[in-house]
């Protein structure tokens, strides 16, 4: 197994103050926000002085996004996006407040992670970020506190990675080498393989077993240690999340059908239409199903009411950030963050972003040493 290892001394971008905000048709009247190049391990630059506008009053900030620490657990949660054309991944903090309130800000990341090969699918696990490199057969551990990269040969063609169900372990699909993987969280290393009668593309974990979408297949694949049994649904399953009732959601490629699977009964169903060309999928923290829709340009989620969000060209991976949704605009470059079904934030990255995962921290970023 071949690996590189980037310590911590890997150069990554920070931007100290980064919400320069913007309201719909106007130019920001202020601007507090510097973006410096540092090396994790040595301290950045901070701006140490309060916020002020440029006649010197004080300036009023509209509330964070969300709330991303409690005072029991004391965690700080970043959205990680994956920046696959660039070859880097960005953490956008969600909390930190626009400088006012009319109309959505632009809020720049905080920080950039670069990568020897170009991102994909991501999982997040406390403050590391796993990110899977299809096109070269790769996976890589980015632990986000620290700017360490560990990236390593893993099968053939390595595309979705979730936690197992021990933190010692993630799930690989294996779509070329047609395989479910096992592989150790801090080395890589491949602990088991078991063979799937197709391409494995997405995956997700229920209740101890692996339901994973086949390449061109109708079948869900449910692997249980070494079995594996295939289940008809007469779609092409694509990706795929269980909700809070147990079912899973699933998206059928170049379709705009919906379809939940009971794993209970083995039943397919049809899910709520409304969407064009439903892709990859979120869950809210009030249970609702979230869907981008690649046809449509939006991410819809199906609570009650269903509401659309129009996002932008080419919508792919989504994920909470507590109540804030952020998606990965491909088209656009952009990260696009939701609230309360109302776009809040836009994050200007780069075109091709793919993979959206969820870190968890106990300090801030900014107070790294």
């Amino acid at each position: 197994m071949g690996l590189i290892n980037r310590p911590g001394a890997l150069i990554v971008s920070v931007a100290i103050v980064v919400a320069a905000c913007t309201s719909s048709g106007t130019s920001p009247t202020t601007d507090i926000g510097t973006t410096t190049s540092t090396t994790l391990g040595e301290p950045a630059s901070t701006v140490s002085q309060d916020a002020t506008s440029t006649t010197g009053a004080p300036v009023t900030t509209s509330e964070p996004l969300v709330t991303t620490s409690s005072p029991a657990a004391q965690l700080f949660e970043y959205a990680v996006v994956a920046e696959e054309r660039s070859r880097r991944i960005a953490i956008i903090d969600p909390a930190i407040p626009c400088l006012n309130d009319a109309g959505a800000c632009e809020l720049a990341p905080i920080l950039t992670v670069e990568l020897p090969e170009g991102p994909h699918n991501l999982t997040g696990v406390g403050s590391v970020v796993y990110a899977t490199h299809p096109y070269t057969g790769f996976v890589s551990r980015i632990d986000v506190a620290t700017g360490d990269v560990l990236t390593a040969a893993v099968g053939i063609e390595p595309h979705d990675i979730e936690r197992a169900t021990t933190e010692a372990a993630l799930y690989v699909t294996d779509e070329a080498g047609r395989q479910l993987l096992t592989i150790d969280a801090e080395t890589l290393a491949v602990i088991e393989a078991v063979d799937l009668p197709g391409e494995a593309h997405n995956l997700v974990v229920v209740e101890g077993a692996i339901w994973v979408t086949l390449v061109g297949r109708g079948d869900l694949a449910r692997v249980i240690g070494n079995q594996v049994d295939l289940f008809s649904t007469s779609g092409s399953p694509h990706d795929l999340i269980v909700d809070q009732n147990g079912l899973i959601w699933f998206s059928n490629w170049g379709s705009d059908v919906l379809n939940t699977f009971d794993p209970g009964s083995g039943d397919t169903s049809e899910a709520p239409s409304g969407v064009s060309e439903p892709h990859h999928f979120a869950i809210a923290p009030d249970g609702a199903v979230w869907v981008s829709d690649n046809g449509g340009a939006a991410v819809v989620g199906f609570g009650v009411p269903p509401v659309t969000v129009e996002v932008g060209p080419i919508p792919h991976h989504l994920g909470f950030v507590g109540a804030t949704l952020v998606v990965a605009v491909s088209g656009s470059g952009q990260a696009v963050l939701i609230k309360d079904g109302q776009v809040v934030a836009r994050s200007q990255l780069t075109s091709g972003l793919h993979g959206v995962a969820v870190v968890e921290l106990m300090r801030p970023l900014a107070v790294f040493d």
